[in-house]
């Protein structure tokens, strides 16, 4: 069984990272919900429906459930975030796309960047060699929608793709939406006694407002669920309020049946047929075995692949734009203790593969769009490492003629 979910908040949604917080401390908001906030208040609240104990079988099948999300979704149209291979350059208010893509140079030339090449030959992933002036690259929007990323996903270099617009320019009713704002609020501590408050005792806490300057609708939660086990037909039927992150935000959860954008879009299918050279977008955060790097590169371990990977896939990674790490932790209620903290691999982050094999890059878009690409099973399910898919070529022509 497959369903959609629309999540609508009520509140500003909490949704802190990693550092500490306590009192005389300002808490650290994320831009966007990690997928495990979802995930977490999703099994809390099928658990409740259930008046379940919460005892270890009712755990482990809440964990088999397959969580996928959260995404933006705005009027109908599901976004995504902007990915890491694109610079754009402003210049008399005229702004120009630059497409990032691996080039082929020379160890020697590399050095002269005062770089040092990652190990097993990953190729550097850089603007053309033809563009010799630096520039500071301009603001893009933080959040494309579906439409948009498909159109730069079968963007092999830099043709016919329209530069992104400014952040402070873009209309809300249009393809691309900012992060959600930070509302910031301070707390304090009541003495029970007196009635007032406590000195010292001051606390802030930072929520994202999802709602739009001058619109009735915000930017709600979107999130696919996929589930064969006893929570199925009580999943299908959610239509009711369930708080979401900390602070006990409430928000209303319910189906949706615009779920369109989830899918492959069959108009990509002729555009990427067979092209050897695909490229992987992350639209969640991933987790990876190898740090950066994907674990299943080298191979997957017995009777681990997951159902949807094709059969035979051969994918050789060329090159990779890469964000900063981002750390997750949080509290296991399941084991009464601190999680340990884990380096995530950022949405928009970009890996750039050669196909080895028979397969082309529409058979694995189709099979593997927006779907997890996480080497753990748990952090599959849970919704980590979505990823979409496109095709790319060399920076420069000198680097495709090369490769001919």
């Amino acid at each position: 069984m497959v369903l959609y979910l629309r999540i609508t908040a009520r509140d500003p949604l909490i949704a802190r990272d990693g550092r500490p917080f306590g009192l005389g401390i300002r808490m650290k908001s994320l831009d966007w919900p990690y997928p495990s906030v979802l995930a977490g208040a999703f099994r809390t609240m099928l658990g409740k429906e259930m008046n379940c104990s919460f005892d270890e079988n009712v755990i482990e099948a809440l964990k088999r459930i397959s969580i996928s999300g959260p995404l933006p979704i705005c009027r109908g149209k599901l976004y995504v975030p902007a990915p890491n291979d694109i610079l754009v350059k402003e210049e008399n208010e005229t702004r120009e796309h630059f497409a990032v893509r691996p080039v082929n140079i020379d160890a020697d030339e590399w050095k002269s960047c005062n770089c040092d090449l990652p190990p097993e030959g990953i190729l550097p992933a850089m603007l053309p060699l033809s563009i010799e002036k630096e520039f500071k690259p301009a603001k893009i929007p933080s959040l494309w929608s579906m439409e948009v990323m498909k159109k730069w996903l079968r963007t092999a270099n830099n043709e016919s793709f329209e530069s992104p617009p400014d952040p402070v320019k873009i209309i809300t009713k249009g393809e691309f939406l900012d992060l959600p704002r930070k509302d910031a609020r301070t707390h304090i501590k009541i003495d029970p006694n007196l009635g007032t408050s406590e000195d010292s005792k001051l606390f802030e806490t930072v929520g994202l407002d999802l709602s739009l300057k001058g619109e009735l609708d915000g930017i709600d939660l979107a999130a696919r669920i996929e589930d064969e086990g006893e929570f199925r037909d009580l999943a299908s039927k959610i239509d009711s309020f369930h708080t979401i992150g900390g602070e006990r935000r409430l928000a209303r959860w319910r189906t949706d049946d615009n779920h369109g954008d989830w899918s492959f879009p069959s108009d990509l299918a002729q555009d990427f047929a067979g092209k050897k050279k695909v490229r992987m977008i992350l639209a969640t955060p991933a987790i990876f075995s190898k740090g950066w790097k994907p674990g299943w590169l080298m191979g997957w371990p017995k009777d681990k692949t997951p159902d949807y990977w094709p059969n035979e896939l051969n994918l050789k990674l060329v090159s990779a734009c890469v964000g900063r790490w981002k750390p997750i932790s949080g509290w296991s209620l399941e084991h009464k203790g601190a999680k340990p903290i884990r380096r995530l691999v950022p949405a928009g982050s970009v890996y750039f593969f050669e196909l080895e094999g028979d397969e082309d890059a529409s058979v694995v878009a189709k099979n593997l769009w927006l779907k997890s690409v996480c080497d753990d099973e748990q952090d599959r399910k849970d919704g980590f490492g979505l990823a979409l898919w496109g095709i790319w070529d060399y920076a420069d022509e000198k680097n495709v003629k090369e490769q001919e």
